[in-house]
């Protein structure tokens, strides 16, 4: 029997840390649904007014994403799985492995690429709303701005991709110590 090369088995973990618990899938669920409620309802309250923009809306949410995978989330020291967000395992399976070292400089740009999505909507309802006033668009851009605003930035705290973000040093994450650096 031939061996298979292990260089490569040793660059991605076979397990994910709550895989075995919760699942791969609700795990991915209870980290990603608020920001895919959001991009849902951006996508249909832009549909009321403009087909089109609703369109090239939803194309950006999902190229944005895939941005952050190939830019971000290949430095992570999740990158292979065990994100909880998911992102790692998406990541490696599209993208070639970064340097743990990028990820400080690069983790900004998640907020570079979540702004056009999170901001396009409300901007681009409210001229309409002053103009031809509709109950069900208001009601859409409300429902955005909460899940937005606020259920997505609670849920990424407890379920999703924020540990470095705050200041937590993941595992394995090297020997980077958390004081006296400047943000």
């Amino acid at each position: 029997m031939m061996d298979t090369p292990s260089a490569f088995a040793e660059e991605r973990p076979r397990t994910v840390p709550g895989r075995e618990e919760h699942g791969l899938a609700r795990t991915l669920l209870r980290a990603n649904t608020a920001t895919f409620a959001t991009f849902a309802l951006g996508a249909i309250a832009l549909s009321l007014f403009c087909p089109l923009g609703a369109g090239l809306y939803a194309l950006y949410c999902v190229a944005s994403t895939a941005a952050i995978w190939a830019t971000v989330c290949v430095h992570c020291p999740h990158y292979g799985g065990t994100c909880p967000a998911g992102y790692g395992a998406m990541s490696s399976a599209l993208f070639r492995r970064g340097r743990e070292g990028l990820l400080a400089s690069r983790h900004r740009l998640i907020w570079v690429y979540t702004a056009p999505a999170w901001l396009a909507p409300p901007l681009a309802a409210t001229p309409v709303l002053v103009v031809q006033f509709s109950w069900p668009l208001l009601g859409l851009v409300l429902a955005f701005l909460v899940t937005a605003f606020v259920v997505a930035p609670v849920v990424s705290r407890v379920a999703g991709c924020c540990e470095y973000w705050r200041g937590v040093p993941s595992p394995g994450f090297g020997t980077k110590s958390t004081g006296g650096g400047s943000r």
